[in-house]
């Protein structure tokens, strides 16, 4: 999983993770807007499921309100989650989930799990059932890994949540288009800037690559990542310092330095900024504990 930090403050997060036989719960909650992308193992479907959400996203180059659930293959595309997200992502082996939704004669999740493509599902009253049964095995964690040793423990909780995915997955849902022009434009962008991000391109840098003018990269941000060009090259390259900063070696480091390098020339401001997005400075960044 690779995110970067989008919103101010203090981050503080979470993850547990719960592997099973055919299935992986992985509950991730964070108390600010991050974009986030990764993959699953080969041949999941993931069913991303909010717990608890507090404001709006964007998924697939559109707005996205919470709490909405978005199933998708193992290869799940860029979330710009709200300021609160309490998410709990499910991996799901496809095909044992589809022979499953065979043998019981449920036609329309089958279809579903056949086609690979990103889906909706709102908040409907199939949903909550789900996050009950999530909620328990969440609930007491020490009591989970006793049971989970423990085949048939293992077997029942797959088979409970199993049945309760495909009660969602027979509901009507809203097909995702993930390839639109403007995100297109928009990652080819970013892509740029990731790939020479040592060399700070500018706004003008990435107008020139992509081949649009600076009105249209900006409305293409807006539509795919609901920020504009000039704040995700900001907060880019003040995660690159903050990376730093937390790869740094327990000898003399030097902030301004390694500030320097990512272009913060202007001490203060730099300094300020960093601390409006990250909710500490970059000298307490450097005095934590590494991971």
């Amino acid at each position: 999983m690779r995110f970067v930090q989008l919103s101010g403050g203090r981050f503080d997060g979470r993850l547990t993770d719960i592997r099973l036989d055919r299935m992986q719960l992985l509950r991730d909650v964070a108390n600010a807007s991050l974009a986030k992308q990764g993959t699953a193992p080969s041949g999941t479907m993931v069913f991303n499921l909010p717990m608890d959400a507090h404001g709006e996203g964007r998924f697939a180059g559109r707005a996205l309100t919470f709490p909405t659930c978005i199933v998708s293959g193992s290869e799940l595309s860029e979330l710009c989650s709200p300021r609160r997200l309490d998410l709990v992502c499910i991996a799901v082996e496809r095909r044992w989930l589809l022979e499953m939704a065979e043998n019981q004669g449920r036609a329309s999740a089958a279809r579903r799990l056949r086609k690979i493509q990103p889906f909706l599902y709102g908040d409907t009253a199939r949903m909550w059932p789900l996050k009950t049964a999530v909620s328990d095995i969440f609930a007491d964690l020490p009591v989970l890994a006793r049971a989970l040793d423990q085949a048939a423990s293992r077997l029942a909780i797959e088979n409970e949540i199993a049945d309760l995915l495909l009660d969602i997955l027979s509901e009507d849902e809203e097909r995702l288009c993930i390839d639109t022009p403007q995100k297109r434009i928009a990652e080819k962008a970013r892509a740029y800037v990731m790939e020479h991000a040592e060399l700070q391109p500018s706004v003008d840098d990435i107008c020139r690559h992509v081949g649009v003018s600076r009105r249209k990269l900006q409305n293409c941000f807006h539509d795919t990542f609901g920020f504009s060009p000039t704040h995700f090259l900001r907060t880019m390259r003040l995660d690159r310092v903050r990376r730093d900063l937390r790869a740094a070696g327990r000898g003399p480091v030097s902030i301004g330095d390694i500030a320097a390098r990512w272009g913060f020339w202007h001490w203060s401001r730099f300094a300020n900024e960093y601390r409006a997005l990250f909710g500490e400075l970059p000298s307490e960044t450097l005095r934590r504990p590494r991971d």
